[in-house]
């Protein structure tokens, strides 16, 4: 999964390859999958924040 550059292609090619073997709502409770959405959401809240106080 490392090859990837951004973390929101990792978040959807780790759900994509979750989601073949077992159902969406299951693989979104997998703990890697997990932390890759939250990077996703941390760094959409840092980007937020920032361009609010500049």
């Amino acid at each position: 999964m490392g090859s990837f550059p951004k973390a929101t292609h990792k978040y959807a090619f780790a759900m994509v390859e979750a989601a073949r073997r077992m159902p969406v709502d299951k693989a979104e409770k997998l703990d890697h999958i997990k932390q890759l959405r939250f990077d996703v959401q941390f760094k959409a809240l840092k980007k937020r924040i920032n361009r609010r106080i500049t």
